[in-house]
């Protein structure tokens, strides 16, 4: 689970800076934060705020200007048909790895200049997300060390976590658990 408050800031903060409305999403464009609107605002930032994450034709639309490539902020033009207004995508990449995406409404006064000012907020958000995403895998390693059938790598494994955490064991016959 995502540190919420820790990305509400940050996006907070690259809002009041810009001046501009201004979401983060997770890489699979599900909506982790958002600040208070400025200015207009289209259906997509609406579906995207009330539904929690865009729609698949929308993510497409974005995803043909290699957003999940790019190393800094890349500008989006509006369009009409669905409903989008032109907004500038900056990727959240952590090493050569994209883990999310800053998004701001753009109405023309986002120059780069007085974009890159929130840089190391950026920064800021993309280590976060990486962060994040190696604590779930390190979790998911300890886990199945704890669930391994190996009484060796069971011993091993480190019983100390943080968080809930369940557990269950399915018994499939007399002599093994799963």
């Amino acid at each position: 689970m995502h540190n919420t408050a820790d990305l509400q800031e940050i996006v907070d903060e690259i809002a009041g800076l810009l001046g501009a409305s201004a979401t983060l999403e997770d890489r699979s464009f599900r909506l982790l934060a958002y600040g208070a609107q400025h200015g207009d605002i289209d259906t997509v930032r609406q579906e995207s705020i009330l539904r929690r994450r865009a729609s698949q034709e929308v993510r497409d639309y974005f995803e043909r200007y290699g957003i999940a490539r790019a190393d800094g902020p890349v500008r989006i033009p509006a369009d009409d048909r669905l409903k989008v207004l032109a907004r500038i995508c900056w990727p959240l990449r952590h090493g050569d790895v994209t883990y999310g995406y800053l998004w701001l409404l753009d109405s023309g006064s986002l120059a780069d200049t007085r974009l890159y000012r929130v840089a190391p907020l950026v920064t800021r958000a993309a280590a976060a997300l990486a962060h994040e995403a190696r604590s779930r895998q390190d979790l998911g390693r300890r886990l199945d060390a704890l669930l391994s059938p190996d009484p060796q790598e069971r011993a091993a494994a480190s019983p100390e976590m943080s968080g809930p955490v369940a557990a269950v064991a399915v018994r499939e016959s007399e002599e093994r658990a799963a």
